[in-house]
């Protein structure tokens, strides 16, 4: 595997819970508790899950928009939960993230100009006619004409307001995208669009993508590999087409039977799951699928299992396994 851009070790990120008169702290919320993966560079991982498994709180902790509890954040080699101040600015311009809604996402009162050329403005990269030839580029680069310069974000659709944040995402020649569901308010026409303009710039630009999804299809579209998470935790990781013809963990099997995919020959019997997605105690020792699995057993509400290699680069924490 090739040398990682980004790898995550052992991240944790609770939020206390707080009671009583005095509002002390009585729990904590375990939104992200051990999550440890790498990205190769100029590759794609795709994070999966329901909502309220986490995956947008860990994209925000590596981008420190969220103070990790514990644990490492290795950008490039150097820890970014150990940076502040000038270095972990410095760091921040090598990553963007492009966010779910791009309307609540844009500056209502400034036009595309503005917001493309604010960046650049923010770090010093560009002014006066570079400026200008910079983000006349960048809004090629996406597919928008000039005309569109001077134009507010309510005069556009959904996905050319996503090229918009698209082009703000790049002007400072990023490494790293974190991708929080970039598609999901689009039309589905729209969705292939953007899809396919993403795969294209991280061809030409050499980018590297962490993919936040509850789409699986669209996971096994733009991705190289999948980490499937669940209740702050990563339970199952492994290149796509793995995860596609060979899930492990109950919950991946459920996912995936959820796709309307009218195909007799699946290479797998889906287990059924009940129920929603929701906490545990702060106490729980357990596996936190148990009370949804199909398969559960007197183990999986004691012991949390680890993660363990079941295949080349593939993983899974299963007592099943």
């Amino acid at each position: 595997m090739a040398e990682a851009l980004l790898e995550i070790r052992h991240v944790c990120k609770y939020f206390p819970i707080r009671g009583g008169l005095l509002k002390q702290n009585v729990g904590a919320v375990r939104a992200v508790d051990d999550v440890s993966l790498a990205i190769p560079a100029g590759t794609s991982y795709g994070l999966v899950g329901e909502s309220g498994s986490g995956k947008t709180t860990l994209g925000k902790v590596v981008l420190r928009l969220s103070e990790p509890t514990s644990g490492e954040i290795l950008f490039d080699g150097q820890d970014l939960a150990a940076l502040d101040g000038r270095a972990l600015q410095e760091q921040r311009a090598r990553m963007q993230m492009i966010f779910q809604n791009p309307y609540s996402s844009l500056d209502p009162r400034k036009t595309v100009k503005s917001i493309v050329a604010e960046p650049l403005v923010i770090y010093g990269r560009a002014r006066g006619k570079e400026l200008d030839d910079r983000v006349r580029s960048l809004i090629a680069t996406v597919g928008l004409r000039s005309e569109h310069l001077y134009r507010f974000p309510h005069e556009f659709s959904g996905g050319q307001r996503q090229r918009i944040g698209i082009a703000r995402a790049l002007a400072l020649e990023p490494k790293l995208l974190i991708l929080d569901e970039p598609t999901s308010a689009l039309d589905v026409s729209v969705q292939s669009q953007i899809l396919n303009l993403l795969l294209d710039l991280q061809q030409r630009l050499g980018l590297t993508y962490l993919f936040i999804s509850h789409d699986l299809g669209v996971i096994r579209y733009i991705c190289d590999h999948v980490g499937v998470m669940y209740l702050g935790r990563i339970v199952e990781q492994a290149p796509v087409e793995d995860i596609f013809s060979r899930p492990q963990h109950p919950y991946t099997q459920a996912l995936l039977s959820a796709i309307p995919e009218p195909d007799p020959e699946r290479a797998f019997q889906p287990g059924e799951i009940k129920g929603e997605i929701r906490a545990l105690p702060s106490d729980y020792a357990g596996c936190r699928f148990a009370p949804r699995c199909p398969f559960v057993m007197d183990r999986c509400r004691e012991v949390d299992p680890p993660l363990k290699e079941t295949a080349p680069e593939h993983t899974v924490a299963c007592h099943l396994f």
